[in-house]
């Protein structure tokens, strides 16, 4: 009783508050250093401290680490994957396809044809008596098993090779006369080297895919394009759709009484399937037919020459004129010349380079002097 009345109580009292003092100090002060030495989580640094800036510099190299998720976690920038177009067609395409030159075939369009069908650009080009001549563009010679007829080449069709920037492949050149032309980087002249190339019927010239190949290693024509090339037009955006302002379901071009192509629309796919004197023109190597996506119709002045021993029409690729451009059943007025650099160009009605929906074209030349010989309905 004497310890309690001394005050003893207030003593042990005291004691015990000093002692709860100092243990809870001691333990908060060792969580806190165990906390502090603990390894730290790289990725919990890396999201808190992107917390305020999503462009922070992990490495310190002005580099950005990572754009960020909702959840805070550092996301990794992927690089998008490049993507190629074939500049003729502006369809998408691989890298080698992107920077291949095309080669491109003279056909006479009264012999019998195989391999136009794989063309994606074909040309048709009045000659005299009505008659006419077909320039295709194709990639790959390869995979055809035939090729032909083969006809000769003219100035004005090789002006239109060499602005495409094209491999010509002909049996020789008929020209009579001389004029401004341009001589592709490229030509094959088949009536020169006929080990690359064979006859029937006295009259048709043919080749194949392994000739063509054997052509261009023997000759070293290189098919990667040393300048860059582009089509007369630009193309539309994906997914949308260049339309034009009349109709156009149906396309004849009279050329002679003897020689008119036809082109009838088909909504089912979109495409114009070629006729000539009212008979489809198929492909005699596989059967298919011949079909495009795009019509371009051009006017274009001519020459002829005549003499007592011949007769030679010249079309003028490398002026201007009107025509017309047709796709997906509608048509609209455009216009064609060159432009500063000497390059094919197509024109809207105001004036402004011609966008055009992207797929296989055929453009048909015709003269000026007889316009009516088109009829678009």
């Amino acid at each position: 009783m004497k310890w309690l009345q001394n005050g003893n109580l207030t003593k042990l009292v005291a004691f015990f508050v000093i002692a709860t003092v100092i243990t809870c100090t001691v333990s908060f002060a060792a969580n806190g250093w165990q906390s502090f030495t603990k390894e730290p989580d790289s990725d919990n640094i890396v999201a808190d401290k992107n917390t305020e800036n999503d462009d922070f510099d992990e490495n310190k190299d002005g580099a950005n680490t990572g754009a960020g998720d909702n959840s805070g976690n550092d996301v990794p920038v992927v690089a998008p994957t490049p993507k190629y177009y074939h500049y003729i067609t502006g369809k998408e395409t691989d890298l080698e396809s992107s920077l291949k030159r095309p080669m491109c075939v003279v056909f006479s369009s009264a012999d019998p044809l195989y391999g136009l069908s794989s063309s994606y650009l074909t040309i048709e080009l009045p000659t005299e008596h009505g008659n006419t001549r077909f320039l295709a563009f194709t990639d790959d010679a390869k995979s055809l098993g035939k090729i032909g007829s083969i006809a000769p080449s003219r100035g004005y069709i090789n002006n239109l090779a060499a602005y495409f920037g094209g491999v010509l492949l002909s049996y020789g050149n008929d020209d009579e006369f001389d004029y401004d032309s341009a001589t592709p980087t490229g030509v094959l002249d088949f009536s020169s080297t006929p080990g690359y190339c064979y006859t029937e019927y006295n009259s048709f010239v043919y080749t194949n895919g392994d000739l063509v190949n054997a052509f261009l290693n023997n000759t070293n024509t290189n098919l990667i394009a040393n300048d860059t090339c582009r089509a007369p037009y630009s193309f539309a955006p994906v997914d949308s759709t260049v339309a034009g302002n009349e109709s156009a379901t149906n396309v004849v071009i009279t050329f002679s009484d003897s020689n008119t192509t036809e082109l009838v629309f088909s909504a089912n796919d979109g495409k114009y399937t070629m006729t000539k004197n009212a008979n489809q023109k198929n492909d005699l190597l596989n059967d298919k037919a011949i079909s495009y996506d795009n019509i371009f119709i051009l006017s274009a002045d001519s020459t002829t020459y005549e003499t007592s021993e011949s007769t030679q029409l010249i079309i003028d690729t490398l002026g201007g004129g009107s025509g017309q451009y047709i796709h997906g059943g509608t048509m609209t007025k455009i216009s064609w010349t060159r432009d500063a650099g000497g390059n094919l160009i197509f024109l809207n009605s105001e004036g402004e380079r011609l966008t055009v929906n992207p797929g296989t074209s055929y453009i048909a030349f015709i003269k000026s002097s007889s316009p009516t010989s088109v009829k678009v309905s």
